[in-house]
């Protein structure tokens, strides 16, 4: 076992077996709406893995939750990203997430091994991270860093909170030389963390990575569970699967023939292919170190919630009780004892130098938003499917993305987008504009809405100046309206 090994074993040792749990944006669905309907329907969790909000609504939440285990699913550390050990937002953001974390009292953080800004790009949605050994090596040292930052934090008897990488969601497309399983075994060779395994975000590794041709699913989840760190993983998530309402491709075509266009989508029904990885995976000898299951549910309608729920734990308790007895000596043990630590050479937490990887990240932002690299897709020698599934994000997602996701354009600037159609200007556009040029501006925490509007405003003031008092006026509304939502968390009236 490496020290790395040992390192991961003695924190993951410490954290008690949660079950299973929901994973929740505690906005929607209501959080305290869900639990009381959980308790009408005499169903309870082990555990709520709580979504980045407010520190106002979490601490409502801690306050009217009290005896629930929680633990946390972090927004804005971009692991994957060169250069964000270096930077001060990096740094800040991890602050302000520690404080989050004591105010929760979280067991670990979870974070996607993804990015929503590249190159000084914000996107809305997850962009997975160049699948390469430098990539991946660059990641695993970026999350340690993180840990030894929290673990410079006083935690009291519960020691620091341990920082997990989530397995990220393919929306279309894979970018790399190493398969999605090779490049979590990098990164766990180079770095203490444990991992989440989500079951929907490997199924879009199946569809996307072009395995679908010749492959079942069946058959890529047994070559990628040999491959996979099994026994790094800390928590599973599983979440609906559903194609996007607005994307269409020509069926004719390669990408679009075949298995569906399905992508991450927590509002819609966890498919059966879901349920046999999950029982599949359950099974493995490997995964010792699972402390919790979690089900995605930002979204997603209460009555499914319960309905999916009861199916988990009447289907798959009895896996779940198997490897909860496997820990419970382990967790007797580990509590009795005082905080260990192995140490791990000076040498192996200096992180490497790779300028060229930052280089491939701003060609990589040139493909996604629409343009062409031929440097990156010589070097990383990107198919024609791959292109063709990069065509489709840059095209029909990704400007949906910029115009409907989180707040439709139209409906936040009504009177804008009215002036903007006076004056034969195409709202169409905003997404050319969004890409133009890096922004320059730095928001001390990753929102899409916030960021969307205020990009919104500029755009006005470069293609029509006449119309800026109105676009502001709109703005501060939204945002005036915006910042209540968030701090604001109780029964909805029908509940109370």
């Amino acid at each position: 076992m490496t020290d790395f090994s040992h390192a991961f074993h003695a924190r993951a040792r410490r954290i008690p077996f949660l079950g299973v749990g929901l994973s929740v944006d505690i906005y929607s669905p209501n959080v305290l709406d869900l639990s009381a309907a959980l308790n009408r329907h005499h169903l309870s969790v082990g555990y709520l893995e709580i979504f980045h909000a407010h520190a106002q609504a979490l601490r409502t939440v801690r306050e009217r939750l009290p005896a629930i285990s929680m633990v946390y699913h972090a927004e804005g550390l971009w692991f994957t990203q060169p250069n964000w050990h270096e930077s001060s937002l990096g740094a800040i953001r991890l602050e302000s997430i520690a404080r989050e974390l004591e105010l929760l009292d979280a067991w670990w953080m979870n974070q996607e091994c993804a990015s929503k800004e590249i190159a000084g790009f914000p996107f809305g949605t997850y962009v997975p991270p160049l699948f390469t050994e430098e990539s991946a090596r660059l990641t695993a040292q970026q999350v340690w860093k993180a840990q030894e930052m929290l673990d410079a934090r006083q935690w009291g008897k519960q020691a620091s909170p341990l920082v997990l990488l989530e397995v990220p969601p393919l929306t279309y497309f894979a970018v790399g030389d190493l398969s999605y399983a090779e490049f979590f075994q990098q990164v766990t060779h180079w770095a203490p963390c444990g991992l989440v395994l989500d079951l929907g975000h490997v199924w879009t590794a199946f569809r996307y990575s072009r395995a679908w041709t010749t492959q079942t699913f069946e058959d890529f989840f047994d070559a990628f569970l040999e491959v996979f760190p099994l026994e790094r993983v800390v928590q599973i998530h599983m979440a609906g699967l559903a194609c996007h309402p607005t994307v269409t491709v020509n069926t004719k075509q390669s990408f679009g023939g075949g298995s569906p266009l399905w992508i991450d989508s927590h509002a819609d029904p966890i498919p059966q292919e879901l349920f046999w990885a999950l029982g599949k995976v359950l099974l493995e000898d490997r995964l010792y170190h699972l402390k919790g299951l979690a089900l995605e549910v930002d979204n997603k309608e209460i009555s499914l919630i319960c309905r999916e729920l009861k199916r988990v734990q009447e289907q798959f308790g009895g896996n779940l009780d198997r490897i909860r007895d496997r820990q419970s000596v382990a967790w007797e043990c580990a509590i009795g004892n005082d905080w260990f630590q192995p140490e791990i050479e000076e040498g192996n937490s200096l992180l490497f130098d790779c300028p060229e990887l930052a280089s491939q990240y701003v060609e990589y932002v040139s493909l996604l938003s629409g343009e062409t690299s031929e440097k990156l897709t010589d070097m990383l020698a990107i198919s024609s499917e791959v292109k063709e599934g990069i065509h489709v994000y840059a095209s029909q997602y990704l400007s949906h993305e910029i115009l409907c996701w989180g707040g439709d354009i139209s409906d936040m600037f009504p009177r804008s987008c009215e002036a903007l159609k006076r004056d034969g200007l195409r709202l169409e556009q905003f997404p050319e504009f969004w890409f133009a040029r890096p922004w320059t501006g730095e928001e001390l925490e990753y929102d899409f809405f916030l960021m969307k509007i205020n990009r919104f405003v500029e755009y006005i003031r470069f293609v029509l100046p006449q119309g800026v008092p109105v676009a502001v006026q709109e703005a501060m509304g939204l945002r005036e309206g915006y910042a209540w939502s968030c701090r604001e968390i109780g029964l909805s009236e029908e509940v109370a």
